[in-house]
């Protein structure tokens, strides 16, 4: 008899939970509601604002410069320091000690421009003439510097 009362706990548990599924669903139709009803407040509002669309969005020029640019940019400054250590040297005011930094520049700008020179092509063979002129200026007056030819 036991099993009996056992077999009404379990309609009542199966009814239960019947009753639990149809409150679920009527939860998910509400849910439906507000869903629709919130897309059609965002619609709504769409057509209210109109927006304007991105236009195209260039980028920024960029300088590109190429290897004879380069060379020719580093040959100029080379020269123009060169300049300047020859004044320094003609003026009184200015010691070795003084000159000294500059010359290490000279001698580091010197480095760079032959390295840069060197991959220059065969169409650039002026460039690279006047560059290796140039940076062999710079490098022998460091090695004068050095040997101590101005003291």
């Amino acid at each position: 008899m036991t099993n009996i009362n056992n077999i009404q706990n379990i309609t009542q548990i199966i009814n239960g939970q019947s009753t639990k599924v149809s409150q679920a669903r009527g939860q998910a139709q509400g849910f439906e509601s507000l869903l629709s009803s919130a897309q059609e407040e965002i619609e709504a509002a769409k057509e209210g604002t109109q927006t304007s669309e991105l236009g195209e969005i260039s980028a920024p020029a960029f300088d590109i410069q190429t290897v004879s640019s380069i060379v020719t940019n580093k040959t100029d400054k080379l020269l123009t320091g060169l300049e300047s250590y020859s004044s320094q040297l003609n003026d009184t005011s200015f010691t070795l000690k003084d000159i000294e930094p500059v010359l290490k520049g000279l001698d580091e700008d010197a480095t760079s421009l032959l390295e840069e020179a060197l991959s220059l092509g065969e169409d650039d063979q002026e460039l690279i003439d006047i560059a290796t002129s140039t940076a062999i200026t710079a490098k022998t007056e460091y090695l004068k510097f050095q040997r101590g030819d101005y003291l």
